[in-house]
């Protein structure tokens, strides 16, 4: 009795995953100025002139009680009104330290993927009693 042996070599695709490092995004990382107007109030002080008047004694040389041979001056009288200004002066100081890094975040990501695979299939027809197949 011999025996017939047939052989069909099957395949199936296999699933490998592996990652790559790919560029992603770039960052630029600069500093602006940021202008803003402030409005201070500033306490400031003014001379002002002032002017008393006094009344004249009876015969009218000067004041009551002041010695008549004083009030006239030989010179005119100046005096020198001040008055205090704001003055604003800027100087930049620093406030903070930016510190720029990266980090790798851990994640997963699902990927879904079609495998095929082949499958044997055998076909058999029946021989009716009369046909033999040839040898």
């Amino acid at each position: 009795m011999s025996e017939e042996h047939a052989e069909v070599l099957r395949s199936a695709e296999e699933l490998r995953t592996r990652t790559v490092r790919a560029p992603r995004e770039r960052v630029r990382i600069s500093k602006r100025i940021v202008s803003e107007v402030r409005t201070v109030e500033v306490p400031v002080r003014v001379e002002r002139l002032v002017v008393e008047h006094e009344p004249l004694d009876e015969a009218g040389a000067g004041p009551v009680g002041e010695d008549p041979a004083g009030l006239a001056p030989a010179e005119p009288l100046e005096i020198v009104l001040h008055e205090e200004v704001p003055v604003v002066s800027l100087r930049v100081q620093p406030v903070e330290v930016v510190r720029v890094g990266v980090r790798t975040v851990q994640g997963e990501e699902v990927v879904e993927v079609d495998l095929r695979s082949e499958q044997v299939v055998v076909e058999q027809e029946a021989v009716e009693q009369g046909e033999r197949p040839a040898p």
